[in-house]
C-alpha cells in the first residue's frame, strides 16, 4: 500500500529569510516581523512570524494597520521567487539526508513518497520525528502527516498534525470528514461555490 508524507512549513517565508538573509531579519523570535507585498495600490502583509501573529497580525492585513497595532514592527519586502528557489533546495536537502523521493508542494510544503521506507527509520512515527527534528534544527518550522494518499496527508498535515500525525492505513476518510473544505486542494473559487451550496466540511461531500 502506498504511503505519502506531506510536510507543511507554516512560517516558510519568515524562516527562509532568517536562514538566508539574517541581516534583513531579527535573529530572535522575540521581535515581531512581517513580510509585505504590494497588491494593486495596497501594501499588504503576506507573511507574519509567530510573535506577530500572537499580537493579532495576519496575512492580508494592510501594512499600515499592522504598524498601528504593533509600534516598532519590522516590515521586510516579501520575495516569493526566493522562497520558491529555497524550497527546491530544501527538497534536495531532505532527499540527501532523510528520504529518497521528495518533491516540492508550493508555496510552502513538501510531498514525499515514503512507501516501504519506514523500516529504515524504525517505523513511521520515528521517521516523521526524524524529519521534523532535522528541519527544526535547521531553523524551519514544520508539521507533517503520513497517510495513504497525497490529498489525505496534505489535509492532515495542515489541520491535524501537532506537529505530526500518523494515519493508520484505511482510516483517512473518517479522519478527513470533520475537517473544513479548505483542507482540500481546491481553487478558492471552487471552495466559495461549495460554501454557497451549503457544504461546510469534507464529510458533507463524502455523504
Amino acid at each position: 500500500m502506498a504511503r505519502v508524507i506531506s510536510v507543511t512549513l507554516p512560517l516558510w517565508p519568515i524562516d527562509r529569510l532568517r536562514r538566508s538573509a539574517p541581516e534583513e531579519a531579527p535573529a530572535s523570535d522575540e521581535r515581531p516581523l512581517v513580510l509585505a507585498s504590494r497588491v494593486g495600490n495596497r501594501r499588504l502583509v503576506t507573511a507574519a512570524c509567530s510573535v506577530a501573529q500572537e499580537l493579532g497580525l495576519s496575512v492580508g492585513m494592510p501594512v499600515s494597520k499592522a504598524q498601528a497595532l504593533v509600534p516598532g514592527l519590522q516590515v521586510v519586502p516579501h520575495d516569493p521567487a526566493a522562497d520558491a528557489v529555497s524550497l527546491e533546495r530544501l527538497a534536495l536537502w531532505v532527499l540527501q539526508r532523510v528520504l529518497p523521493i521528495v518533491a516540492v508542494d508550493p508555496p510552502d510544503g513538501l510531498v514525499i513518497d515514503s512507501t516501504g521506507a519506514d523500516h529504515l527509520h524504525g517505523g513511521e512515527e520515528a521517521m516523521l520525528e526524524t524529519l521534523i527534528g532535522r528541519l527544526v534544527m535547521s531553523g524551519v518550522t514544520a508539521r507533517a502527516a503520513i497517510a495513504d494518499s497525497w490529498g489525505a496527508a496534505h489535509a492532515l498535515a495542515r489541520h491535524v498534525a501537532e506537529p505530526m500525525h500518523v494515519s493508520e492505513p484505511g482510516v483517512a476518510e473518517a479522519l478527513l470528514a470533520p475537517l473544513p473544505l479548505a483542507a482540500l486542494r481546491l481553487l478558492p473559487a471552487t471552495l466559495a461555490s461549495l460554501g454557497t451550496l451549503g457544504f461546510t466540511c469534507i464529510g458533507d461531500l463524502l455523504h
